[in-house]
């Protein structure tokens, strides 16, 4: 990434997803996505793990949410998300070789392997033969992240643990 290419930062919160740019930037972005983990989680994925209709009914709800929010944002940016669970999920929390205040790259194809896991999880896999974490709050971020990254364009992003504010 250059200088020149915005950086945005995704952060979960309670009731929407705010993706914001840094106070000094030249392009601001302030969106509020009508999406959350905790209300998808209590709305549709209400089972651990959820089923695959609810990961569709997921998917769907996602959808409308970030898709009309990619024309307010630059035409290239990097983003990165700054959420603890999510970074656990990816391997970099608690008991991790990666130190918890570097960021890590989250490829489409890392995303994508996370989500086939939860996806395999949901089809009877045995939580025994995979501890990734799948309760709703946990595969909401996932579904979200997943979302956003194939309706936006990106190629992954960076996932990090701050637990500033936007």
């Amino acid at each position: 990434m250059n200088g020149t290419t915005p950086l945005l930062t995704l952060r979960f919160q309670e009731l929407v997803t705010q993706v914001c740019s840094a106070p000094e930037a030249d392009w601001v972005v302030n969106l509020s996505l009508p999406i959350a983990p905790a209300t998808l989680a209590r709305d549709v994925l209400r089972h651990t793990p959820p089923s695959p209709l609810e990961i569709e009914q997921a998917i769907e709800r996602v959808e409308d949410a970030v898709m009309p929010a990619r024309a307010h944002l630059p035409q290239a940016f990097a983003l990165q998300v700054d959420d603890a669970p999510l970074r656990e999920m990816a391997g970099g929390g608690p008991g991790s070789a990666r130190p918890t205040d570097a960021p890590a790259w989250l490829s489409v194809q890392d995303v994508e392997n996370l989500f086939g896991r939860l996806v395999a999880l949901s089809e009877g896999r045995p939580a025994t033969q995979d501890a990734l974490p799948s309760d709703g709050a946990h595969a909401a971020r996932l579904v979200i992240v997943r979302e956003i990254l194939h309706h936006w364009g990106l190629g992954g992003c960076y996932g990090f643990q701050h637990g500033g504010a936007c």
